[in-house]
């Protein structure tokens, strides 16, 4: 592991849309190659996915964003999401229970990291409670939490079980703790985590996909639609108030944004997006603002 000294305390994360200023990054597996892509796309290559992953931690230096990288122990095939593993408040971070219990050996590898980092966890997601960090977005004194449906076939994404109601209310009884309200947004089966098909842009906006997403839950924000066939364009890492980094294979997405005056830097990640991963699960946003 790369050691980054802390010079920052609380607020770690208000806004996921606000300025990202340090994230931790988790080193990929070999084992990627073997997970299951989505439907109609070959098998990630492992050395072509840690050559993307090392030109996105680039281009997050680039744009003066801290990193912390985490070379963990034990290998697993989706080790890269580590989104999946946490999820950072103004006050610290709650570690998340993954569904895939193969996820869940990699949170004790974060939990270290943070650690040293002297990054306070304000709690963790318990047995038998299950979730996900991807299916948790941050919105000001709101979280929108992912409610995902039972895949009813073998066809696309791999099947894995994912957050259930106890994992869900533990989360949203930290948040009301810290003066938060909580929202239920419901997910089709084809989406692989909330994170995947809906995204803040800039404060009160977010880009979503509508197929696959309850848009309703997103009441009162300004509301930008990834075009169909292009689900996974949703999935872009906020680096600011409009500005955001895209996986560079979204050609429709792109332009989009771009008429909406969102500044976006698109890079070839699509190794990752093979098999149903954004930029956005790639790294756990440690400071924003």
């Amino acid at each position: 592991m790369v050691s980054v000294p802390a010079t920052f305390g609380a607020p770690f994360v208000r806004d996921d849309a606000d300025p990202l200023r340090e994230v931790l990054v988790v080193r990929t597996s070999p084992a990627i190659a073997g997970v299951r892509p989505v439907q109609g796309e070959s098998h990630a290559i492992a050395e072509r996915a840690l050559e993307q992953q090392t030109i996105f931690q680039g281009r997050l230096a680039a744009h003066g964003i801290a990193i912390r990288t985490v070379d963990p122990g034990e290998e697993t095939p989706l080790q890269a999401l580590c989104a999946d593993s946490a999820v950072t408040f103004a006050q610290g971070v709650l570690l998340a229970r993954p569904g895939d219990p193969a996820q869940r050996r990699g949170v004790a590898a974060l939990e270290t990291a943070l650690l040293q980092a002297q990054i306070p966890i304000v709690g963790r997601i318990a047995a038998p409670g299950l979730l996900d960090g991807g299916d948790v977005l941050l919105a000001g004194d709101t979280v929108f939490v992912g409610m995902p449906n039972a895949r009813q076939s073998e066809v696309g994404i791999p099947t894995v079980p994912r957050g259930n109601a106890l994992g869900r209310e533990q989360l949203a009884a930290y948040a009301r703790s810290a003066g938060l309200k909580v929202v239920e947004v419901a997910l089709s089966a084809q989406a692989r985590r909330l994170r995947s098909v809906a995204s803040l842009v800039a404060p009160g906006t977010v880009l979503l996909a509508p197929r696959l997403v309850d848009a309703a839950a997103f009441a009162g924000f300004e509301r930008l639609e990834a075009p169909p066939g292009e689900d996974y364009a949703a999935g872009v890492l906020a680096l600011g108030n409009r500005r955001v980094l895209a996986n560079l294979r979204f050609r429709q997405t792109i332009p989009l944004l771009r008429k909406a005056k969102i500044a976006v830097d698109a890079i070839d990640l699509w190794e990752f997006g093979k098999i149903g991963a954004t930029p956005n699960s790639l790294v756990l946003a440690l400071r924003r603002g």
